[in-house]
């Protein structure tokens, strides 16, 4: 059984010398070309050939240095799943926290019209606010930093 990194390290040879001859062919056509006088005749179909050939030149010169053009493309088609997944993630993960902040609002809110409600525990107990709650040194440490840029 033929194994699909022989296959592909064949390809990737192929690729290599035919990029390499290709290129051959392109400059020993140039220097025919500065030999040999282009007759008139032929001479546009010719310019068309030869800037078609020529156009080649770079997609060609990038297989033969070892960066193939479609694996390229195949990178960035991966990447770009990738970063969608990335992004469906990061949704769901900002809907579950939304989610789990209004269960939180929700419960508290029952907890508190609940104390209000009974009579014994009203007198004692007392709604806190947040921004007059001092933490210990062990959870204040874990919190960013409140200095403005």
């Amino acid at each position: 059984m033929v194994d699909q990194s022989d296959l592909d390290a064949s390809k990737a040879k192929r690729g290599w010398w035919f990029a390499v001859v290709f290129l051959l062919v392109v400059v020993g056509l140039v220097v025919f070309l500065a030999h040999v006088q282009i007759v008139e005749q032929n001479r546009d179909v010719l310019i068309g050939i030869l800037g078609v050939i020529t156009g080649s030149i770079s997609s060609m010169m990038a297989i033969a240095s070892g960066r193939d053009p479609s694996e390229v493309e195949d990178l960035r088609e991966k990447l770009a799943k990738a970063n969608a997944d990335r992004e469906a993630l990061i949704a769901r993960l900002r809907d579950a926290q939304i989610q789990l902040q209004l269960h939180r609002d929700q419960l508290a809110d029952l907890q508190f019209s609940i104390i209000e409600r009974l009579s014994i525990l009203a007198h004692d107990v007392q709604r806190r606010d947040p921004e007059l709650t001092e933490l210990k040194d062990t959870v204040a440490q874990w919190l960013p930093s409140s200095e403005e840029p």
